[in-house]
């Protein structure tokens, strides 16, 4: 699943740069259709390459963009913040509705 989440980000998301990269790595870790994620700020900027305060920036960026919902009553393993990606999520439920309304398109996939 996180494929579709990963596509949706490089095809749809409006975020840029960093922000862009650090989204990526977000929608990466996504488990299923609902397009939830843990991810810690050090283990973001290994991934990205990138320094504290950019990937903050980014994080802060996304979230106010919307693209980014951080949960804040929840925590992964190691105490890292959970994110959700909304519009993915809306996007990707779409795309199983439309399948399953659709038998002919559902046995080409």
């Amino acid at each position: 699943m996180s494929h579709d989440a990963r596509a949706w980000v490089w095809d749809h998301s409006r975020s840029k740069g960093t922000a862009r990269m650090i989204l990526v790595l977000i929608a990466d870790r996504c488990v299923d259709g609902r397009c939830i994620a843990y991810a810690s700020v050090s283990a973001l900027m290994k991934r990205a390459n990138a320094s504290r305060s950019a990937v903050r920036d980014s994080l802060d960026k996304l979230i106010a963009s919307g693209e980014l919902v951080w949960i804040e009553d929840r925590k992964g393993p190691r105490g890292e913040r959970y994110y959700h990606l909304p519009d993915a999520a809306r996007f990707l439920a779409e795309q199983a509705t439309a399948r399953d309304r659709n038998p002919a398109r559902r046995s080409h996939l």
